[in-house]
């Protein structure tokens, strides 16, 4: 939303058919209630001190910092109304969340959500229970499925998610309750799958998550290395009757409202002592994720107009690697479909022994493996990697972390680092678009 409490943005999205597993009917009825529950008086009313709570953060002395702020409430607040319209654990339902991207589908413009290091290569999508009850989900891979699908419960609530002291040794909340990767599976022939989650151990049931008690959310990663694989289909389900009547928009609104400056405090700060704090041009990591589902490096780059930070990795057998840039506030800077601010395994061209160099730059330095600053000074690098085997060796991924000048990199990398000119530059940025619509069943842009 913009000042004035309208949303901002929303025409620019990609125009789509809605075919395909996201655009399910709840996903479309929490996308309206969530424009709804932006556009109320009382949510405008909050917006001066809102602003006020940025403005007053260290990051806002960077001018990227600074001229984000407007865009860093608005996808922070439509990340929180789109959890709080599904908020109800007696009625659950997985949700679509934190893409930045703006998609124009049923009768609605979105406009974009985000909470920190969205990646564009996630479908992360959440749904919200109460730990004493018992939970069924069923599910279906396509025929060409994501390279890593995994399940997550962690405590909270829409608006309040638990964060234990970070350090150098972990990347993520510290708060997990139960993790369940496809490779942990068990699937039918046709791909279909059921798990079932409760506080009751369900022993030899390989398709089972335990909860404690209290607000859990279910985090679903369907992590993609090529933009046309599809997610899987999902559906919940409370196993048993309801103990409460469902809330009313009004108690949804007044919850958003009480939420929403907490929740912006929690994103806006989560940055600071990320991985125990993170320096200029220095990357922390890979270190595992909680529960082992992937790797993860990152750090803060600080570029001058003519500076590239080239960095070198290796997928180490994995089969997913993704390197990604977002903004001072942890968000992607612009539109996630436009433009290099990320590139997967898919993506990407590789040097003649399989590693893949990559060059974090303002403007185009000339290699294949070009990632975009989108503009910007200042921001933070995440470096991912997913669906590893067994024995991995974290420290060997990365060979290389650099920062040189633009004009030093004819010379200085090697020849057979894969280059591209502006024309098959243009062919990549184009494709990358055609590519991203598809998961949202695009049927033209607009």
């Amino acid at each position: 939303m913009t000042d004035s409490g309208r949303v901002s943005g929303a025409t620019s999205g990609v125009k789509t058919n809605g075919h395909g597993p996201l655009g399910t009917p709840g996903q479309i009825a929490a996308e309206k209630r969530a424009l709804r529950l932006i556009q109320a008086p009382e949510v405008a009313a909050l917006r001066p001190a809102l602003r006020a709570m940025l403005e007053a953060d260290p990051a806002a002395r960077l001018p990227d910092a600074a001229q984000l702020i407007d865009r860093a409430i608005d996808l922070w607040s439509m990340d929180l109304a789109v959890c709080e319209a599904i908020g109800d654990t007696q009625r659950p339902q997985f949700v679509w969340r934190a893409d930045n991207a703006a998609h124009i589908w049923f009768g609605h413009a979105f406009p974009g959500a985000g909470v920190a290091g969205d990646n564009p290569d996630h479908i992360p999508r959440t749904s919200f229970i109460e730990g004493s009850c018992r939970y069924e989900v069923r599910g279906r891979l396509s025929s060409n499925p994501p390279a890593q699908l995994s399940f997550e419960i962690i405590p909270g609530t829409p608006g309040a998610t638990p964060l234990r002291p970070q350090s150098n040794k972990s990347p993520d909340l510290g708060a997990q309750v139960s993790l369940l990767k496809d490779s942990q599976m068990t699937f039918d022939a046709d791909g279909r799958f059921t798990i079932l989650i409760g506080p009751e151990n369900e022993p030899g049931n390989a398709n089972f998550m335990k909860t404690d008690p209290g607000p859990m959310t279910i985090i679903v990663r369907d992590i993609l290395s090529d933009w046309s694989q599809i997610p899987a289909t999902l559906d919940i389900r409370l196993l048993g009757e309801p103990s409460s009547p469902p809330p009313t928009e009004d108690d949804i609104l007044k919850r958003f409202v009480a939420d929403l400056p907490g929740y912006m405090r929690f994103w806006s700060s989560f940055k600071d002592n990320w991985l125990g704090g993170l320096s200029d041009n220095i990357l922390v990591g890979p270190v595992a994720r909680e529960g082992g589902w992937g790797y993860l490096g990152a750090g803060r780059f600080n570029l001058g107009r003519d500076d590239a930070l080239v960095i070198s990795t290796t997928d180490g057998g994995g089969k997913y690697t993704g390197f990604q840039i977002t903004d001072p506030w942890m968000l992607i800077p612009r539109d996630s479909r436009n433009g290099n601010l990320s590139l997967n395994n898919s993506q990407v061209a590789r040097n003649p022994d399989g590693s893949v160099t990559y060059a974090l730059s303002p403007s185009d330095p000339g290699l294949a493996n070009w990632i975009d600053t989108g503009g910007l000074q200042h921001g933070f690098l995440l470096l991912r990697w997913a669906g590893m085997p067994a024995q991995v060796d974290a420290q060997a991924l990365v060979r290389q972390v650099e920062v040189m000048k633009l004009s030093d990199i004819p010379t200085r990398i090697p020849a057979a680092v894969p280059r591209l000119d502006a024309k098959a530059r243009a062919v990549q940025v184009a494709k990358r678009t055609t590519d991203y619509d598809r998961r949202l069943g695009a049927s033209s842009s607009g």
